[in-house]
Formats: structure tokens, sequence, C-alpha cells
């Protein structure tokens, strides 16, 4: 009985913890397929944030694949994700027609290159990418960042980060990390600011320390 209920233990620990350590050991066996495509959105230096994918061939014609959302201003590796195999149409249909930017090729050790570097930046102050990035990446694989020579900025004016408050963005903690970090005036950003906030209507624009109303976007840069 001793023997069975270990077993039993031993068995709950491993189903319950090891689907995600599963999931980069396939990915990482998929970087060892041939190459297929990278892609980036075409406006991604206008945006300062980058959709990028990269993709592989499995002999049967299927596709592995991981995505990372790239905000190259402040916060890093916002998103990312993989599957180790998909049929080539929902890999089209999910990643190469389904977004809401024009994708365009691009070389893979660029892209390999840009991710990297925002993580790092990011790390500067505190922000850390998301979880399944230390998976998702493994399907670079041999590609070296290295052996890209463009250099790649990061921030914003001034070299200061530039954080975009996105939808999904706890604001306040991304604030209080960057205001830790750097003082009140290190940083730019743009907010939402919802109807009366700040005690003014509709939208708040506070640039050069000058507070006055405006619209759609709460724009407030210390300079």
């Amino acid at each position: 009985m001793p023997k069975s209920r270990h077993r039993k233990k031993t068995n709950r620990k491993h189903s319950g913890g090891s689907l995600r350590g599963f999931a980069a050991h396939l990915i990482r066996h998929a970087a060892q397929l041939p190459f297929r495509e990278c892609l980036i959105n075409d406006n991604w230096r206008e945006q300062r944030m980058a959709s990028i994918s990269i993709a592989r061939n499995h002999p049967d014609g299927r596709v592995a694949f991981a995505a990372f959302c790239v905000d190259l201003g402040c916060l890093g590796i916002k998103s990312a994700f993989a599957h180790p195999d998909i049929s080539l149409a929902e890999y089209e249909d999910r990643i190469v027609y389904d977004q809401k930017t024009r994708q365009i090729c691009c070389d893979a050790a660029f892209a390999a290159k840009l991710i990297e570097g925002a993580r790092a930046y990011a790390a500067q102050f505190g922000f850390n990418p998301d979880p399944a990035y230390h998976a998702a990446r493994r399907i670079f694989g041999a590609i070296d960042p290295a052996s890209c020579p463009d250099v790649i900025e990061y921030g914003g004016e001034d070299g200061k980060p530039f954080y975009v408050a996105g939808p999904y963005d706890d604001v306040n903690r991304v604030m209080n990390q960057l205001t830790r970090k750097l003082g009140p005036y290190g940083f730019h950003f743009i907010i939402a600011a919802p109807f009366g906030e700040y005690g003014l209507p509709g939208f708040v624009h506070n640039r050069d320390n000058a507070m006055e109303e405006s619209a759609p976007m709460a724009t407030i840069a210390h300079e």
C-alpha cells in the first residue's frame, strides 16, 4: 500500500506540472525543422510595437510557429505563444491574414535581435517578458541575433522609455514601476483618460506640464 500511494502521488505531480515543459520540448524539437518564413508588421517603426512570427515546415506540410508582441518603447515582450504543429491553413488564417496591420517578410536574425533587445531594454526597468516567451523563443534554434548588423533603437525621445498604455495593461503598476525607477520626469507616456478624469471633461493632454483638454487619447509626456 505505501508503494501504491507513492506511485499515485508521483503521477499526479507529473501530470499537473509538466505540460509547459513538454510544450517547450516540442518547440525546441521544431527548431530543427526547415525554415519557412519570418514576418513583422510593416509599421513597426512608426508604432514602436512589433508583431513578429517565425514559422517552420513539417515534412507533411503542417507548420510549427511562434509569435511575439514586442513593445520597443518600454515593456518589451508583452505576449508570446507558440504551436508546434498546426495545419498550413490555420497558420495562414491566424498569423498571416488575420492581422490588423500588413505582415511583411523580415530576416529571422533581425527578428531575434529585435526581440532579445526589447527584452533586455525592458528588464532595466523591472519588466519581465511574458512567461511563454522562454518556450516560444526556442523555435529560433541556431538563428544567431549577433549575425544581424542592424542597429535597433528602443525607447522614445532622448532615449527615455515611452509607455503607450494598452487595453489589457495594469497601467497603475506600470506607471508606479517607471516612477520608482526613473522618477516622474524620466519617461514619456500616453494613457487614455476616462471622461471627467482630473476634473476636466473628456480627455486630458499634458505636455510641457500644461494641462489642457484633448481627444481622443490623453498624452502626458515629461519633457
